[in-house]
């Protein structure tokens, strides 16, 4: 090996850092091209079509064809429940677990869930200051004053049925015609206030979905109101109804049996109210509570029994032996008594019965009566 063979050697082994550094970036610069170019390439078969500097490329440009997916059907989707069903009681509810119903009685009133609520709403209404910690109670002709001039607010208050002053449900109206529900409320509670009226009871059908957190921190279920079954009446107005018109005093026997018919209503009816009442949610007290909105078979019973000279004695419901299809059908039935001679006569018996599967209950067939020991 000659002298300059091995220099030669020597000067390719030994390379200058200045030197290096300009190869790398040579090396960099043609990678960076080559990148450049293959993305410039995969754009161009990306486009739809090719373009040039004198066209604007379209949205369409750049959106590729959809990729048909595959199991998108609706087995694919698993409900919520444990066993492939919706655990959900809302609404009309499901198959297995339909949604429970209600036909409640009572009196409305209402409550605010929260002091913050109750203070927002008392500040719209204008009670109280701004200085005071806590806004003074809003009364209910306030309530009413403040709902007729701004309708809206009605969902932002918790509207309750109560029995005895306590609340036993909150009432929550959805759908298309909750404003008219609202309204209706509105109605019935201005009659408990209104000195003319004083409205007694109120009757609320619908289904549970859910419950409320009073701001006593009493829980209740929340009623999804129906607005075919609800009325408000006093028990003189039913009474009325029922039985017509009082004749003139001066008509002593005519006056003394009329007055005889009101107080077996009467009795009827203290006796649903007070002695058998309930929440209206067991088919068998739905049944009972919907016998004591309905004045005309009262009408007819009491009549009946009445002219006999009997009274009230006893109230049964039960399950109907024979019912139709998809229904739900129960005997209401009330026994009579002749107080005058209660050991030598036989009681009466009148039986009707009441079909509980929808919503609003419905009276089915005729009045039935005959004699028990």
């Amino acid at each position: 090996m000659t002298n300059k063979q091995t220099n030669n050697d020597n000067a390719d082994a030994t390379i200058p850092p200045s030197q290096a550094v300009a190869e790398e970036s040579i090396q960099l610069s043609a990678l960076e091209s080559n990148d450049s170019a293959s993305k410039e390439n995969d754009a161009r078969e990306n486009y739809s079509e090719p373009f040039t500097k004198d066209q604007t490329p379209t949205a369409s440009a750049y959106v590729k064809p959809a990729t048909p997916r595959t199991n998108l059907s609706a087995t694919g989707i698993t409900p919520s429940g444990s066993n492939g069903n919706c655990d959900c009681q809302g609404g009309e509810g499901n198959n297995e677990n339909p949604a429970q119903l209600v036909y409640a009685l009572g009196t409305l009133s209402f409550d605010f869930g929260t002091q913050a609520r109750h203070d927002a709403i008392a500040a719209e209404i204008g009670i109280g200051d701004a200085s005071s910690l806590i806004a003074p109670a809003v009364g209910t002709s306030e309530l009413l004053d403040y709902l007729n001039e701004s309708p809206y607010a009605a969902d932002s208050i918790i509207w309750t049925l109560n029995l005895d002053a306590m609340p036993i449900y909150a009432i929550r109206a959805e759908g298309p015609f909750a404003s008219q529900i609202y309204e209706r409320l509105r109605k019935f509670l201005s009659d408990q206030i209104d000195p003319n009226v004083r409205a007694e009871r109120n009757s609320i059908p619908g289904f549970i979905s859910g419950s409320a957190m009073l701001s006593s921190g009493q829980e209740v279920p929340i009623i999804n109101p129906e607005p075919r079954g609800m009325y408000n009446w006093t028990t003189q107005a039913l009474i009325n109804t029922v039985c017509g018109q009082a004749p003139s005093e001066s008509k002593e026997k005519e006056f003394e049996k009329y007055q005889n018919r009101v107080d077996g209503v009467e009795n009827f009816l203290n006796r649903v109210y007070y002695d058998v009442r309930n929440m209206g949610v067991d088919p068998r007290d739905r049944a009972l509570n919907f016998a004591a909105t309905n004045a005309f078979q009262i009408q007819r019973i009491f009549s009946e029994a009445l002219s006999r000279g009997l009274e009230l004695d006893q109230i049964e419901v039960n399950r109907s032996p024979i019912c139709r299809m998809d229904s739900d059908c129960w005997d209401i039935v009330l026994y009579f008594y002749n107080p005058l001679n209660v050991l030598n006569e036989s009681r009466r018996a009148y039986r009707f019965t009441a079909d509980v599967s929808d919503i609003v209950p419905v009276l089915i067939g005729d009045v039935r009566e005959w004699s028990v020991r």
